[in-house]
């Protein structure tokens, strides 16, 4: 409700980063940066968190109904820096022109989407017993943007107590000009998958309905993953 408290020390402490914080740094010149998460965990104050620390994101997220409009206002308001939109609606960025997709994730800027919702152009991605009906929308503006690709998730330890894991970033021959969406969506389920084994009850109704078991005759092919990534 008062996400500018969160810049206090008191709050400051109760939250902790896991993954290297500084690939979430960016300087006004660097290319922008989509995050790519699932809805899991507290994820509705992962954007405020971010922007507690220092590093403004903008998440996108479906409209609001009308009756949270002007309590979404007042949070807005309250979250430094003030010029920056806590959430951008996904109706807003279909279509979206290029001059537009520059303000949204250009350089030094941002963009937290989820790749869980059943919306928009969709991938299949075999992982593990499961297969994994993933929204490519991240993908795809990190693609158009020329954008980095990472994996970013937030978890509750205890009451109050929160981390942020970041995980290994996609690499990015694998975006291009025509991104490999296997490749990719595996990547992302991998970094994905060592968060949700260790908090497996925090994971979300919306995340689960994106998995289905595998056809018990298809045969699966994974793309390699990097080496670092792999180990």
């Amino acid at each position: 409700m008062w996400p500018d408290r969160l810049t206090t020390p008191r709050w400051l402490n109760r939250c902790r980063f896991e993954g290297d914080r500084k690939l979430l740094e960016v300087a006004e010149g660097d290319r922008g940066i989509i995050l790519a998460s699932v809805h899991f965990g507290p994820f509705e104050i992962l954007p405020y968190w971010l922007c507690a620390y220092g590093i403004s994101a903008t998440s996108v997220r479906a409209n609001p109904p009308k009756a949270l409009d002007s309590l979404t206002s007042y949070q807005y308001s309250l979250s430094p820096p003030n010029d920056i939109p806590v959430f951008i609606f996904a109706s807003d960025l279909t279509p979206i022109p290029r001059l537009r997709l520059g303000q949204i994730v250009g350089p030094g800027r941002r963009l937290l989407v989820m790749v869980d919702p059943n919306r928009g152009v969709m991938a299949d991605i075999p992982f593990e017993d499961r297969l994994f009906h993933m929204a490519t929308g991240a993908i795809r503006l990190a693609q158009m943007a020329g954008a980095k690709l990472i994996p970013c998730m937030i978890t509750e330890d205890s009451t109050w107590r929160f981390t942020i894991h970041i995980g290994t970033p996609v690499p990015p021959e694998w975006i291009g000009q025509s991104p490999d969406m296997q490749a990719i969506g595996s990547h992302l389920l991998h970094e994905f998958s060592k968060v949700i084994a260790r908090y497996p009850v925090q994971c979300k109704m919306r995340c689960l309905r994106a998995m289905w078991p595998l056809p018990q005759n298809e045969v699966r092919e994974e793309p390699a993953l990097p080496v670092e990534t792999a180990a």
